[in-house]
């Protein structure tokens, strides 16, 4: 089977490019050992401030795993699929050093909407649409499905989403919180690569410190955000009071 995943760094700026377009950025087994190899490497890269993930071609920005290659799992590499997804969901939500952003340029279904829900921003084009299907072909949606929509939606959203497997076209998707922005079709790898070049231009270990504090209080108590907050500045005082 053909399709790839490729990396393009500009500067601080790098961007991961799901290249399969002729199977609608369905991706096999081997581009998802690919694509775990590649983020791994991308987050803890000290050239690299921002990752931008997109889809090749304007039909999709991934439509899923290649079903042939999930009908063809033995038993025994099941486990081990699914916890490569995982454990590459938990590389982009946890990433402490980028920011991550994913350019949404059509179908987002599946493995596609895993990783955009794991990333800091979600840019949709305007024929973008959302979709978490697994409820319909009798797979579990754990795997950073339902993780990763409970940090942007209500639950009643998620409970929608998850249990129906019903598409969200992205005008929805930016009225209920998963797209941050929509952009026309033509001008979204353009849009998001102003949006990362305006952010580079920042101090990189404010930003960073920040991205880290808000996830850090997301959830908690105010009481308890206030004593995790308190923390993070201290952390920054002593190092601006280092000689």
């Amino acid at each position: 089977m053909t399709g790839g995943i490729l990396v393009d760094q500009k500067d601080c700026i790098a961007t991961v490019t799901i290249n399969r377009p002729e199977k609608l950025n369905a991706v096999t087994y081997e581009m998802l050992r690919q694509f775990e190899k590649m983020v791994s490497s991308l987050v803890n890269d000290p050239s690299v401030f921002i990752v931008i993930f997109t889809g090749a071609g304007n039909k999709a920005f991934s439509a899923g795993f290649d079903l042939e290659t999930v009908k063809g799992l033995k038993k025994t590499e099941y486990r081990e699929f699914f916890k490569l997804l995982e454990k590459v969901v938990s590389i982009i939500r946890n990433s402490r050093n980028v920011i991550t952003i994913a350019a949404i340029n059509g179908y987002a279904v599946g493995f596609g909407a895993i990783i955009a829900s794991a990333c800091d921003f979600r840019f949709f084009s305007d024929n973008a649409a959302f979709k978490l299907p697994e409820i319909d072909i009798s797979i579990f949606p754990g795997m950073g499905a339902i993780s990763g929509l409970m940090r942007i939606l209500p639950i009643s959203k998620v409970k929608d989403i998850i249990l129906t497997g019903r598409t969200v076209p992205a005008g929805e998707a930016k009225d209920i919180g998963i797209a941050d922005r929509i952009f026309n079709q033509a001008d979204l790898m353009k849009e998001t690569m102003d949006f990362a070049e305006e952010l580079a231009k920042k101090d990189r270990r404010i930003v960073l410190r920040s991205k880290n504090l808000i996830d850090s209080i997301a959830g908690r108590e105010f009481s308890e955000a206030i004593d995790v907050e308190m923390v993070f500045t201290d952390e920054w005082l002593r190092e601006v009071e280092e000689p």
